[in-house]
């Protein structure tokens, strides 16, 4: 059976300001410590494991010249979205473009972020043979992380009983929990945190999608047949409904499979992921740049240019200095970073800082 891969990598930069732009979102950024972007590592990851020609990376069009540049794929396989659809809408283009490829072959397809953290590789390709060996049975299996600790920052999966070893059935998915629920999901060894990598057989999540949004489906059927794709993509993408793919498919489709990662995992979701990334100093920080920092604690202080940055007297903070912008918050709050970009964006005067 043939294995495709589908990198979602359409995230725009909102919750990396300023080091993440817009036009430099998340994914095309270096954070995890080397020369190399996200999205590059993430290609990388999937070698030998995937041929390139079946790796498909589906991203917004203005990022798309960019990765065709980066990546060592096909070019063909660097594919546009229209539109801002979220990930049904990603996963249904993906999809498609597999269909329209491969016509009525039994393919099996992992999709996965462009934008975590994962490692060994070995053990992460273990973990996909394994999960893709479950999906041939027909149904939806999703990657679950074993929480390390109680966190209020990912989505969670509710599992049941146990279909073999590391594989469990999933009893369903749950938000962002307050603190108190997730340390009742920490405790109970029944929940595990939601990686966003799936593996499924190419017919059954066409089948699901079909099923639970028409009209996706709808657009499945016109476009995995046209012989002009990219036309009938451009034609029919945006009538689509934007929802994510745990909200319109997984939260209701009654055959879905939980394997355990045996992996390393870290989404990066935010500042204070860097902890995991560097060994702190004596003081609990973590420092990228020429920065001076005095009788600080716990805090995060990175420079990119030669900008020397002075931090007296704080805990628990984020510092950045980025380009033109600057960061400044409590790490309890790094999560509010979204609502500079949002301001930004409102304001045509700062379109500069976007």
């Amino acid at each position: 059976m043939k294995q495709y891969a589908v990198i979602m990598a359409g995230g725009r930069g909102e919750r990396f300001w300023p080091a993440g732009r817009y036009a430099v979102p998340k994914q095309l950024l270096p954070l995890g410590g080397g020369n190399r972007t996200m999205i590059e590592d993430t290609v990388q990851r999937l070698f030998p494991l995937f041929a390139p020609e079946n790796i498909i990376v589906a991203t917004s069009e203005i990022y798309a010249r960019t990765m065709k540049k980066l990546l060592p794929l096909p070019p063909e396989n660097i594919i546009s979205e229209p539109a801002r659809r979220n990930t049904a809408g990603c996963i249904a283009l993906a999809a498609s473009f597999i269909k329209n490829r491969e016509k009525d072959a039994d393919v099996t397809v992992t999709v996965l972020p462009a934008d975590h953290m994962i490692t060994p590789v070995t053990a992460f390709h273990d973990t996909l043979t394994k999960a893709a060996e479950e999906a041939k049975k027909g149904g939806i299996v999703t990657i679950g992380v074993i929480p390390s600790r109680p966190d209020t920052a990912y989505g969670y999966i509710n599992i049941s009983d146990a279909v073999s070893e590391g594989v469990f059935k999933v009893k369903g998915f749950r938000e962002k929990p307050d603190a108190v629920t997730a340390r009742k999901y920490f405790l109970s060894g029944r929940h595990r945190w939601n990686s966003g990598i799936f593996v499924w057989k190419l017919d059954t999540i066409i089948q699901e999608i079909s099923r639970y949004l028409p009209d996706w489906g709808e657009f499945i059927a016109k476009t995995s047949a046209a012989e002009d794709f990219n036309a009938a993509v451009a034609e029919h993408f945006s009538a689509g409904q934007s929802v994510s793919i745990d909200i319109g498919v997984l939260e209701k489709s009654g055959s879905i499979t939980c394997v355990d990662a045996s992996f390393y995992w870290n989404d990066l979701g935010s500042w204070s992921s860097l902890f995991e990334l560097e060994t702190p100093d004596e003081g609990g920080n973590v420092s990228r740049g020429r920065n001076i920092l005095i009788d600080t604690r716990n805090s995060i202080v990175c420079s990119d240019d030669d900008t020397l940055v002075g931090v007296i007297g704080m805990r628990d903070v984020a510092v950045i200095k980025s380009g033109n912008g600057v960061l400044v918050c409590p790490l309890s709050e790094e999560q509010r970073v979204r609502e500079i970009t949002q301001s930004i964006a409102a304001d045509t005067d700062l379109s500069d800082f976007l």
